[in-house]
């Protein structure tokens, strides 16, 4: 959403189990898939039962549905897939997960037909989870089937089989939905080439009830240009629970015509304007939406720079505030009712006053069905999708500060705005969003200050109990914080610089490194980014 002007779009991703009815030798289809297409679906053997079912925690999402009937160790779904699984470029397998029952259960994702001669391999996990459970299978440590023996998987498989409890006589009822690879479409040669984001760092899935998450999001209710909206929006941001909230597995944005007064100010629309309390520097976002429709109305997926400085957001105004659009700004869904069924993605920089080149496509419904609007920001380029379809890449040759802003922190916003052109008839629409997933890498080396510099090393990343830090003799102190900046956890670094981070929830923290006094002045801190698993 032009801070001033306008724009975004993204593109989609999902998580999905997939599969085709098998017959002879004909081919099903490709990775992604969510069940929201009528030919999603899985071949059964063995006694299974696939169906494309409601989700039982979300009744306006499909999903796929496997129930084993216990007449059979090895009963499954399967899917032949036309391009196949290409493990030189993807080694992970994503998917989401949910048994109804609750208790503890062995899934197993299976690779067959290799189209080199490789022997057939399976990953497979023990999962206790009372809600959808988001997971990856690691192809590079797999199993030959049949042996115990350990195999980094190479080549392409064509078919993926899918066990619920294999090797048990055992019944029940499983979900499967979001099942992906995570191998870059990668754009042609001439514009560079796409990294491979694929840990995810921060999220919601908006499985809950009631107000939007409140250690996540934060609603931006104060107009912060002179008690109104910068692009002329005629609505009013607020709070209120009917303009935003959670349920059916789903946030709801909703826009209202309804006299609403802030400050001395009174609208004719009311909305809502989320920033993430979460922000990140390089990595990949996904964001699965319904859009609202009506001419004049407008939604954003959208991210800032946190150094914008703006009136009433999150984060604030500090001394590193620079303003729009020297902060930068990444749209990564935009769409104008006016416009119908339109949907782009732009990018605003100080390089031209916040004006910019636009990329966009014409969806067949995006009002009624889910897409994935995402976004890939690695430090030399930047790409927008729609449902893993390229639609605008931007990676400026030489890169300056008024150009390419972005290697600083972005954060999110989500929000529906309505300009003077509405309809005079308009009455209410919603944007609903299934989940905002943020991956990025692990990141072995200083954000600020490169290892050359300090002369530290922080691994390993992603960390499950212990962070051990290198090149610690220049370093005597240490403080562990949240991404909102808060400090949880500090003390002295020992000889063998080794920090307990056991009690921290699984999440991502910056850890900062505080020279001893006599090298305080010569500005030898260093500052790393960690994942928490």
């Amino acid at each position: 959403m032009g801070f001033h002007l306008n724009l975004k779009f993204m593109r989609k991703f999902i998580f999905i189990a997939v599969v085709l009815l098998f017959t002879g030798t004909s081919w099903a289809q490709n990775l992604p898939i969510d069940f929201e297409r009528s030919d999603h679906n899985f071949s059964a053997f063995g006694g299974a039962q696939f169906t494309r079912d409601k989700d039982p925690l979300s009744a306006n999402n499909n999903v796929g549905h496997i129930t084993n009937i216990g007449v059979d160790k090895f009963e499954g779904v399967f899917i032949d897939l036309q391009n196949g699984l290409q493990l030189e470029t993807a080694k992970k397998i994503y998917f989401s997960v949910y048994h109804a029952e609750g208790d503890s259960f062995t899934f197993q994702i299976k690779l067959e037909k290799n189209t080199n001669g490789e022997p057939d391999i399976y990953v497979q996990k023990t999962i206790k989870n009372s809600n959808w459970h988001h997971d990856s299978f690691d192809f590079s440590k797999a199993k030959v089937v049949g042996t115990n023996a350990v195999v980094n998987g190479r080549g392409r498989y064509n078919r993926i089989t899918l066990f619920f409890e294999p090797n048990q006589l055992k019944s029940g009822d499983y979900y499967v939905d979001d099942i992906r690879d995570f191998a870059s479409k990668l754009p042609p040669t001439s514009s560079g080439t796409m990294p491979v984001y694929d840990k995810l760092v921060w999220s919601d899935e908006f499985d809950y009830a009631g107000k939007p998450n409140p250690m996540k999001w934060h609603h931006q209710v104060v107009p912060p240009n002179n008690g109104g909206w910068f692009n002329n929006e005629i609505q009013h941001y607020t709070d209120k629970r009917d303009n935003s909230f959670v349920g059916d597995g789903s946030m709801k944005i909703v826009l209202k015509k309804e006299k609403f007064t802030y400050d001395n100010s009174t609208k004719d629309y009311t909305s809502a304007r989320l920033n993430s309390k979460f922000a990140f520097t390089y990595g990949r976002i996904d964001v699965r939406a319904k859009l609202p429709s009506g001419s004049g109305v407008w939604p954003a997926i959208w991210t800032l720079g946190t150094n914008v400085g703006e009136t009433g957001n999150y984060w604030g105004q500090d001394a590193a505030t620079v303003g729009w659009p020297a902060c930068g700004e990444l749209d990564i869904m935009e769409s104008w009712g006016q416009n119908p069924r339109y949907v782009s993605s732009a990018v605003h920089t100080k390089a031209r006053y916040g004006g910019v080149e636009v990329g966009g496509i014409s969806l067949p419904d995006p009002y009624n069905n889910y897409h994935v609007y995402s976004m890939v920001w690695s430090p030399e380029k930047i790409w927008f999708f729609v449902d893993d379809n390229e639609i605008h890449n931007y990676g400026p040759e030489v890169r300056t500060p008024e150009n390419w802003p972005f290697s600083k922190d972005q954060y999110i916003l989500l929000n529906i705005a309505v300009l003077s052109l509405v309809d005079a008839k308009f009455d209410s629409s919603r944007m609903e969003i299934d989940y905002v997933r943020v991956y990025q890498k692990a990141i072995t080396t200083a954000v600020n200050g490169a290892p050359k510099e300090t002369g530290a090393l922080l691994y390993p990343n992603p960390t499950s109990d212990k962070l051990f830090v290198q090149g610690m003799d220049r370093y005597i102190a240490y403080s562990i914080l949240d991404m909102n900046g808060r400090i949880l956890q500090s003390g002295s670094l020992s000889s063998q610089a080794d920090i307990d981070v056991s009690k921290l929830a699984a999440g991502v923290y910056q850890l900062s490194l505080k020279a001893g006094d006599q090298l305080v002045s010569s500005g030898s801190n260093a500052t790393f980014r960690f994942v928490k698993e």
